[in-house]
């Protein structure tokens, strides 16, 4: 494609060399850069593309994408705008002829509750008839194919890509998390949305954001930019029971709106209860009443489901083939996951203040025995959560066993201390270092009345310790103790 024609309605501010000449291709990683090639240079959190502008030319870029001139003349055509993150946004849509427009599209932000409500809005199109893809944090799939997930949400170049790969397979329906670093970054920018949710808003990300303001600020961009920007006038649904969330949606002229909560909304519960099995609930919604029955446990898991029918009816979606499909969720994937009986296990992903406090009173009332969770915090991320973390586990559950998580390059004995400095004096507590004795530790203490939260990472299949990623699933070692303790090894 010719340069010229793949910048047109750029906001160009300088430029240099023949803007007419031809490029094969495109990428914004001067490790990835083939001959023929624009290079955007991107600046992010950690690094600055432009420091790699010779690379790129190194490897044959024929052009260059900046925000700023080249330190040196450059031997390629060159142009500048005001940010190239967003402009590679524009030229992805263009690239691969706007794909969002040609698929029923749903985004779901929140801190907590994303990778839940996809899933089920998954299975209910499914059970629609629909053809379904899903972009999210535990992988990215589409008609029998899955593809490792590096990011909740993909950068825009491989966003609009895989979104047009999903439409020449034969999908109709695509559902995708929206994180806040990929609302703030702009990358999906050009994303016609038809529907958009916004689970919840607690503290997350701060390490990145600085404040929750400005982390409640990217959030919101789902509502005030993007929804407003798509061209297939929008619904907004939001969790009226998060005061933040409510401000947000509420605040906005002219959007479509369906909120819902436990005791008020459009969507809301007239009856329901949970147990360490699953979940029953007679929903009232504006399309009439709805018997929903899940194997998903806890209060908080049924606002999931709410934000799943209502984003199933924003869609056109009838209600029986929605109660349908939330019944064929069975598990989602190291989501209040369990793994064992008796004991009861489970293993979350909650790795929040907020998302620890909900996982551990969800199943405070269902517990005959005592409630052990077993946690650590990340390496290299928001440290004022951690003590956090450490007051939300002492004060609800029973036993307290404090280990690592994904440290990265901090030592892990720094990370744990951090955490004890939040427990309450006296509660009873265990510090276990390795998170793989520790699991097994907590394991051995349970009695069959008892539950064990294990929580932390999820669905995550390694561990981060400096540089390197070993293989490590807390679903697996739980499952492994658990043999071993019972003498079936």
């Amino acid at each position: 494609m010719k340069l010229d024609l793949l910048l047109n309605g750029l906001p160009i501010s300088a430029k240099g060399g023949n803007l007419a000449v031809e490029v094969q291709g495109l990428a914004y990683d001067s490790r990835k850069v083939k001959p023929g090639d624009l290079f955007v240079a991107i600046r992010g959190s950690r690094d600055d593309g432009h420091r790699h502008i010779p690379e790129a030319l190194a490897k044959g870029a024929r052009a260059l994408l900046l925000q700023e001139p080249p330190a040196e003349v450059s031997q390629v055509p060159w142009a500048i705008v005001p940010d190239t993150r967003e402009a590679l946004a524009r030229i992805a849509c263009r690239l691969f002829g706007d794909p969002s427009r040609e698929v029923r599209l749903g985004g779901i932000t929140g801190t907590n509750g994303k990778t839940t409500t996809a899933y089920l809005v998954e299975a209910i199109l499914r059970e629609a008839g629909r053809e379904v893809g899903v972009i999210g944090t535990v992988n990215y799939r589409y008609c029998g194919r899955e593809l490792t997930a590096d990011n909740t949400t993909p950068e825009s170049y491989e966003l609009q890509r895989l979104l047009r790969e999903m439409r020449s397979s034969g999908v109709t329906d695509v559902v995708m998390e929206v994180s806040s670093h990929a609302l703030e970054q702009g990358r999906v920018r050009g994303c016609h949305f038809d529907v958009g949710v916004f689970t919840n808003l607690s503290r997350e990300h701060l390490d990145y954001h600085g404040t929750l303001e400005a982390y409640l600020e990217a959030k919101a961009l789902l509502f005030r930019r993007f929804l407003r920007e798509s061209c297939k006038d929008p619904w907004a649904v939001y969790n009226r029971e998060d005061p933040r969330v409510k401000e947000v949606a509420e605040g906005i002229k002219g959007l479509k709106r369906l909120g819902y909560g436990l005791k008020e909304g459009d969507i809301r519960a007239l009856r329901w209860r949970t147990s360490l099995e699953g979940t029953e609930a007679l929903l009232l919604t504006p399309e009439g009443e709805i018997e929903v029955s899940s194997s998903l446990v806890g209060p908080h898991n049924l606002l999931n489901i709410m934000a799943a029918v209502a984003t199933a009816l924003a869609l056109e979606v009838p209600l029986e083939a929605a109660a349908k499909g939330v019944a064929q969720v069975k598990r989602v994937p190291g989501r209040m996951e369990k793994v064992w009986g008796e004991p009861a296990v489970f293993v979350d992903y909650a790795h929040t203040p907020d998302a620890l406090e909900k996982a551990l009173k969800g199943l405070r009332p269902l517990v005959r025995g005592r409630l052990i969770v077993v946690f650590g915090c990340g390496g290299e991320r928001d440290r004022g959560k951690r003590p956090l973390m450490g007051d939300v586990a002492s004060r609800l559950a029973d036993l307290v066993v404090v280990t690592s998580d994904n440290p990265r390059g901090e030592d892990p004995l720094e990370i744990i201390e951090e955490i004890r400095s939040g427990l309450l004096p006296g509660r009873a507590h265990e510090i276990v270092p390795d998170r793989r004795e520790a699991i097994r530790w907590a394991l051995r203490e349970a009695s069959p009345q008892d539950a064990v939260l294990i929580a932390g990472k999820g669905h995550e299949t390694y561990q981060i310790i400096g540089t390197s990623r070993r293989p490590f699933d807390d679903r697996e070692e739980a499952l492994r103790a658990l043999r071993e303790l019972k003498g079936w090894n």
